[in-house]
């Protein structure tokens, strides 16, 4: 509404009309301003907070995709079993693709209860035979230690030791790709062993009878050119005793042997003491090994 002043002395009519055209522009410029800004700051608002609810909205579906992607990953990935035969006793494995494992005593080995686009496993420690299920399109691999072997069928032995610094691998049956995350050392056929030593990174490959060699399998020990101290850990674990010996005038001797589960530990020390010249001494489970008085 427009007020008008009451007219006061020398008042000319026609300025009332003056004064109305100026008041009605006042409020039609401050009306026009209000509409502005009511307009373009509701827009402005509008798009504001559209940017931020659609960079809101993004992150989160991004971030519940990742947690997703996270959460069936981990459902996905097989729960992993880990198996170890006793000392003085050998085991038998079905792996979940029905290859077979057998253990040696005193070993360990690590699978996944379902194999996915390749079949690995670990020797964690000790010794196994391995008889593969021939599968084109899955690779089978083994770890153990620093190395690795590769093959789609085949049936080998390994053995591994982390105190003992030779490793060995012999194939009984087709071939296996062997090395490590740097080198590739070739293919092995039936009754070629490759030796490698941990503690120089070296190795060679030998022929050798593989079925002899994975002849323990059967309770049989054939050892061919072995380490004094593997010698010993060979008895601790087939008999489960300890054995006490100079490990500076014992270590460096070298021996191959041949002995049976089913024979005694004294019939086999009887056997060591022929080779080394060696008195041993049995207490319970503990063994005495010295240089007898006539050397």
């Amino acid at each position: 509404m427009i007020q008008r002043r009451k007219p006061g002395p020398g008042h000319n009519p026609g300025d009332d009309h003056l004064q109305d055209e100026k008041a009605m522009q006042a409020i039609e410029k401050e009306m026009l301003h209000n509409i502005h800004k009511e307009i373009y700051g509701r827009w402005h608002f509008i798009k504001t907070s559209a940017a931020k609810y659609v960079i809101a909205a993004s992150l989160v579906l991004m971030c519940s995709a990742v947690l997703l992607f996270f959460k069936l990953s981990v459902n996905n990935k097989a729960a992993m079993i880990t198996v170890t035969a006793k000392k003085g006793n050998l085991k038998t494995i079905i792996l979940p693709d029905g290859s077979t494992v057998w253990l040696n005593s005193g070993s360990t080995i690590k699978f996944p209860e379902r194999f996915g686009k390749t079949r690995e496993i670990q020797l964690v420690n000790g010794e196994a035979y391995f008889d593969v299920k021939h599968d084109n399109t899955s690779p089978f691999i083994v770890h153990y230690g620093r190395l690795h072997a590769q093959v789609l069928g085949t049936a080998f032995n390994v053995k591994f030791y982390k105190n003992i610094s030779d490793i060995r691998l012999t194939v009984t049956r087709g071939c296996v790709a062997v090395g490590n995350k740097t080198e590739n050392f070739g293919l092995l056929t039936h009754d070629k062993e490759m030796v490698y030593d941990q503690e120089k990174a070296t190795h060679h490959i030998r022929t050798i009878d593989a079925e002899k060699v994975a002849a323990w399998k059967s309770c049989e020990i054939n050892l061919y050119c072995v380490s004094f101290s593997e010698l010993v850990m060979r008895l601790e674990n087939t008999y489960g005793v300890h054995v006490n010996y100079d490990h500076k005038n014992n270590d460096h001797l070298i021996t191959t042997i041949h002995f049976s589960n089913n024979n005694t530990l004294s019939y086999v020390l009887d056997i060591i003491k022929t080779i080394h010249h060696l008195d041993y001494v049995l207490k319970g489970k503990e063994v005495y090994l010295a240089k007898n008085g006539n050397n």
